[in-house]
């Protein structure tokens, strides 16, 4: 699948899958689409809807208890089974390929504003696409999502990475 023809299809199949999945209460976090060695890998990373707090450590989550909101085994098996036949249907997909749904896990992906605001105060991984303060990978403490980007503490100074700019960005989870 050539790389725009692959974009154009990921796009449709979020368009598809998003109003779905939010009325079972769940967000799309990430989608990835890729080509294995016999098929395709279609990857769906959800998460519950709405969600105002992410946690940055076990001990954090031990406080908190995390038991009710977290999404497990049986919410994957059971969005998966909702939307294997759309996707069927729809043949968005022209060659075979096996879906995979997931929650995001501790390290979970930051892919959104709204990811970032969630996640303030947390440490981060953040990858970027060029040099900010001439450094392109970041492990800091998150202080400030805006609109335009977020504000970390890196060793005492603050330094503001565009989203534009952000290639990868990850909570960085303290066990």
């Amino acid at each position: 699948m050539a790389t725009e023809r692959l974009a154009e299809t990921i796009e449709r199949i979020e368009a598809l899958l998003q109003p779905l999945l939010a009325a079972e209460g769940f967000e799309l976090v990430e989608l990835d689409l890729n080509r294995g060695p016999k098929r395709h890998l279609l990857r769906l990373t959800i998460d519950r809807a709405g969600r105002t707090r992410y946690f940055g450590s076990a001990k954090e989550a031990r406080e908190h208890g995390t038991e009710d909101d977290s999404v497990g085994i049986t919410d994957c098996t059971r969005v998966s089974k909702l939307i294997s036949p759309l996707l069927d249907v729809e043949d968005l997909i022209p060659t075979a390929y096996t879906l995979e749904v997931s929650s995001p896990g501790v390290n979970r992906p930051l892919q959104t504003e709204h990811h970032f605001k969630v996640a303030q105060g947390l440490m981060v991984r953040i990858k970027t696409r060029a040099p900010v303060a001439g450094e392109s990978f970041f492990i800091a403490k998150l202080i400030e999502a805006s609109d335009e980007g977020v504000a970390l503490d890196v060793r005492g100074n603050r330094v503001e990475i565009p989203y534009r700019l952000i290639q990868k960005a990850n909570v960085e989870y303290q066990f």
